[in-house]
This record gives structure tokens, sequence and C-alpha cells, in this order.
């Protein structure tokens, strides 16, 4: 490719990953380095406050859910502190992931703009790189707004439950968007507007995290499967036009360097998200769990807020697993796509090396969990599984009490 090529490859990537950036800037980070002293210096105090602010309210939270615990560990009681604790504790861990790799996050957009698929294209390249873009476009978007719903339903749930008892004549005061410990009087005035804007604030931050890393993730995996999908269909058109052997053998190695480069490309991305999968993996069920048990016998005021959360956890892992699995499939149908194509046609120089693709596609390409598990759409049905058997046991526990 060109320079201008890969300048216009890059600004179609950028556009894809649009709303993940603008989540990014939000608490403070950007790919770009910042132009002055200035920006970079608001940068980091943006970064600082986010990261602060997100600490203090998991920390106030994990302190509420411990003191709790201690004087009234009843389902009911502990059940509904769990799930935001854990959505603001995988919040720290990908920050810190957005944050360690954000170097790292810079040069795999780089290098995917020298691969990204420019005109002139076939029409199968051009048909599928319009329907994954679409997707991946719309999927954004609902996400997006699904979380960012969801967080100010939070926030403006109190004031809600305010004026509904005001209306019904009842004695009442304006609560709090959480239900964290403090080490003060946080029903005195000034410091109720200070706590209040301050949990909006945190919870806000905790979006902008999740948001960011959810959409650079899924936005990365899609292009990758995108790219798989398109050398699928470059192999499978090898010999239907009658070329030189050695025009057939460079035909060859291209694919082969340009599936070698995805491979790589795969194995950093999941290097670098690997952590935030585990952690990922491992709460999604019990933030799933307690967040049914709440929507379903506990708070019906806060249902819609709750609902929302449901919606954003499932559609978050759901959507890691989705994509996960769109790239175990699409690696997985190089090896057909190969057997599909004219192999027959060609001399043993060319047969060898295509043989040489099939091997290295039998091996697949996988995102893990620290490498504990392999990440599909097997796994997002054994967290639903995991979901319910929790959630049974609670709803058990809690019919005894």
């Amino acid at each position: 490719m060109d320079e201008s090529t890969i300048k216009a490859a890059k600004i179609e990537i950028d556009e894809s990953l649009m709303l993940s950036t603008f989540s990014m800037r939000r608490i403070g980070l950007f790919f770009d380095k910042p132009k002055t002293t200035a920006a970079y210096f608001r940068q980091k105090l943006m970064f600082v406050a986010s990261v602060c602010s997100i600490c203090c309210h998991v920390f106030s939270e994990f302190m509420n859910i411990v003191l709790t615990f201690a004087s009234s560990p009843r389902v009911e009681d502990v059940v509904p502190l769990f799930h935001t604790f854990g959505y603001g504790a995988l919040s720290i861990a990908k920050v810190f992931v957005l944050w360690y790799k954000n170097t790292v996050f810079g040069e795999l957009i780089e290098k995917l703009a020298g691969i990204w698929p420019m005109p002139p294209l076939d029409d199968d390249a051009s048909q599928n790189k319009e329907k994954s873009l679409t997707a991946l476009r719309v999927s954004h978007r609902w996400y997006f707004s699904v979380n960012i719903m969801g967080v100010w339903f939070y926030n403006f749930t109190p004031i809600i439950i305010y004026f509904y008892r005001v209306w019904q004549g009842r004695d009442t005061q304006i609560g709090f968007v959480w239900v964290s410990w403090y080490p003060f009087d946080k029903h005195q005035p000034i410091a109720h507007i200070a706590v209040y804007l301050f949990e909006i604030y945190a919870g806000v931050t905790c979006v902008w995290i999740m948001v960011s890393s959810d959409l650079l993730f899924s936005g990365m995996a899609s292009h990758i499967a995108l790219l798989l999908r398109i050398l699928q269909s470059r192999l499978e058109s090898l010999g239907s036009i009658k070329k030189t052997d050695e025009e057939y053998y460079e035909e060859i190695r291209s694919n082969i360097k340009l599936h070698q480069r995805l491979i790589s490309y795969c194995n950093n991305l999941e290097e670098a998200f690997s952590l935030c999968n585990l952690i990922n993996i491992v709460m999604s069920s019990i933030n799933i769990c307690c967040v049914v048990f709440v929507i379903v016998l506990l708070e019906p005021l806060m249902a819609i807020s709750n609902k929302l959360f449901l919606g954003s956890a499932l559609i978050q892992v759901g959507a890691l697993c989705w994509y996960a699995d769109d790239i175990f499939h699409a690696n997985e149908n190089i090896a057909a796509a190969v057997y599909s194509s004219g192999w027959y046609k060609m001399n043993p120089r060319c047969r060898r090396a295509l043989a040489f693709l099939i091997l290295r596609s039998q091996k697949p390409i996988a995102f893990t969990a620290m490498k504990f598990t392999k990440i599909s759409l097997v796994t997002y049905s054994s967290i639903l599984t995991r979901s319910y058997s929790y959630f049974a046991l609670l709803y058990t526990m809690y019919n005894d009490n």
C-alpha cells in the first residue's frame, strides 16, 4: 500500500472505533500524543481523577459489603450489593489494561491499516466489508446507548423515588446513587451533595471505561474476522483464472503472509485483553445472577435501572464470546477454502505451499482467559447456565429465610 491508501484505511478504521475512542477521551486516554504541554497535563489530570474516583468507589462498596455481612448476613441484604461492586472491580481491571497497553493498541491500529481491504475490491470482498462494518456500527451504537441510559437511570433513580414519595405524601429525603460506606456522616447537607455528585462521577467513569474497552476489543476482533473471511474468498477463487505457475505461487505466498500477519495480530490482541477476559468470565455469572435476583425478588422501583444493567452485562459478555467464536470459525474455514480452490490445476510446488497453509489454519486461533479456557459461544452458554444455578441457590436460601 502507498502512503495515501494507508492514510485512507486509517481513517476508515478510526471511524469504526469512533465510540471507543470517544469514551477513552472521557477518562483521559488517547492513542495520539498530546500536541502541547497543557494538553498533556490535562490528559494526565483527567486520567488520575478517573482512576482515583473508581478506586474509591469500589473500596467504599467493598467496605459496605463487609459491614453489611458482619451485621446482617441475610441473602436479601448482601446480594444486592454484589453486581455494582463487580462492575466497578471489572472497570479497574480494564482501565489498567487500557493504560498499560495504550501504546500496543495504537500500534495494532497502525498495523491493521497496512492490511485493511481498500478499493479496488471484488464484489465478494466489498460486500463482506460493507456487511461487517454495518453490523459493527449497529452493535456499537446499541451497546453504547444501553450503557449510557443505564448509568443515568441509576443516577436519577434516587430523585425519581424522592418525588414519588412526596407525591404520596410521605416524609422522605433524596437517597444516594450507590449503596456505599463512607468514613463520615454522608447524610449531612453538604456531605450529601458532595457524595451524590461523587457517585454520579464515579458511575459515569465506570461506564466510560467499560464502553471504551469493550468496543475497542469488539472492533478489532471484528476486523480480524473480516480479513479472514476476505482471505477465505481469495483462496476459494484460486485457479479460477488461468495463470502461470510463478504467478500462482506468488499469489499463494501473499495469502500465506496475510494469514500469518492476522495470526500475529490476533495473538497480540489476545495477550493484551487476556486478564480482562479472565475477570470478565469469572465475574459475569455472579453479576448476572445477583442483578436477576434483585429484579425478580427485591427492588421493583429499581427495575428499569437493573434491567438495563442486566442487558448491558448480557451484551458485554455475549459480544466477547461472539467475536471470539467468529474468529475461531473464520480461521477454521481457511482450510476448507483451500481445499475448495483449484489446487489440482497447479504444480507440486504450489500444492506444497497450500498444504502448509492448511496445516497452519488447522491450529485454532482463540482468545483465552489467561490460558485457562478458550472463549467461544460455548463459554457464553456456560456463563448463563452457572448464573441460573447461582440464582436457584440464592432463591432457595431466600425462601428458607
